[in-house]
């Protein structure tokens, strides 16, 4: 009884130990992007779900839905690369996010992902408050 119980502490310590691979995509921004909640960076979310579309070279278009009540667009947003693990945000020249390479807090543990965050005209109908991981 005591070699089995020895053996499922091992089985277990070892199990917590393993790594998770940490890059799950090369870090381009266009794509789909589901709605990931971080407990220590918490703010009420407008969407579910974020879809990005290159217009250009460093131009991309958001859609978003505001859960169900309307289909809206950002067009315009710039992104720059300020790192090699990081990218601002802009629209009109006005910083409006970041989609970065960092640590995420959730209710599974935290992991090294991609992560887009998204703040423009949150008290605003048509506002975008979002953080999120592709899909």
């Amino acid at each position: 009884m005591t070699k089995l119980f020895l053996f499922f502490t091992l089985g277990v310590v070892l199990s917590g130990c393993q790594k998770e691979t940490a890059i799950p995509d090369d870090g381009t921004l266009a794509g789909r992007f589901r709605l990931e909640i971080d407990p220590l960076r918490c703010s009420l979310p407008t969407t579910q779900r974020l879809s990005i579309q290159a217009t250009s070279a460093d131009t991309y278009r958001f859609d978003y839905d505001r859960f169900g009540l309307g289909t809206y667009q950002l067009t315009g947003i710039k992104a720059v690369k300020s790192s090699a693990t990081k990218y601002d945000l802009t629209l009109d020249d006005q910083p409006i996010g970041q989609y970065a390479f960092e640590e995420l807090r959730t209710l599974n543990g935290t992991q090294k992902k991609w992560v887009l965050l998204v703040n423009h005209g949150a008290g605003q109908p048509d506002g975008l408050e979002f953080m999120g991981v592709k899909e």
